[in-house]
């Protein structure tokens, strides 16, 4: 493993253990029996790390999502894609519980976040249409509808890990208890049809 890859790995470790405020440069390196100076040679500050784990987040969660086979029941497709989606972000956990703090403190992760919603908005929106086709879900009753549904979604993932911390206990059952919590938004949307579907993917 490369050096660079080394203290990027540290850093996550760290960050996801001790939390992003309390960990300094000097731990990591301490941690890789590295000298700072050495350290510094790859990265000169903790927001460079904390911007190239973010990317690393982004392109491991694209890598996976477009494993998942989109040839089954789009339910379970969505069902399978949040799923991921919530084990990668526990992955990366130290971003996940300071989200917008990690986006606010740079604005080219804070545009590339911003960028990647209105993505995520289009392309869950094509899926809740072809839903709506399939007749599974139902068709929207309030203007616009579904792209609060989706916003009511990205809220929930975004957030889920910060509520996880604090009610259960440190394990990766939790990811599993608020994947139900998150997915289950969605059952009051569909039809006889939908919720069949739903009842079959929890078994």
């Amino acid at each position: 493993m490369k050096t660079k890859e080394r203290i990027l790995f540290k850093a996550l470790e760290l960050f996801n253990k001790q939390g992003l405020k309390d960990v300094t440069l000097r731990q990591i390196a301490s941690s890789l029996k590295m000298s700072h100076g050495n350290l510094n040679y790859h990265f000169r500050t903790k927001s460079e790390i904390v911007s190239q784990l973010y990317f690393m987040l982004v392109e491991k969660m694209d890598y996976e999502l477009n494993k998942i086979s989109q040839d089954s029941l789009i339910l379970s497709f969505l069902y399978e894609s949040s799923k991921v989606s919530m084990n990668i972000l526990y992955q990366f956990r130290f971003i996940t519980r300071d989200l917008y703090h990690v986006l606010g403190s740079d604005e080219r992760l804070k545009k590339h976040y911003l960028q990647l919603q209105q993505k995520r908005k289009q392309q869950y929106l094509f899926l809740f249409q072809n839903l709506t086709k399939e007749g599974v879900m139902r068709e929207e009753e309030l203007d616009g509808e579904y792209a609060r549904l989706f916003e009511r979604m990205n809220i929930l993932g975004d957030n889920w890990l910060n509520a996880a911390d604090f009610f259960k206990k440190e394990d990766l059952s939790k990811v599993a208890h608020y994947h139900t919590l998150l997915f289950e938004v969605i059952y009051p949307y569909l039809t006889t049809q939908g919720k069949e579907q739903y009842v079959e993917l929890f078994k």
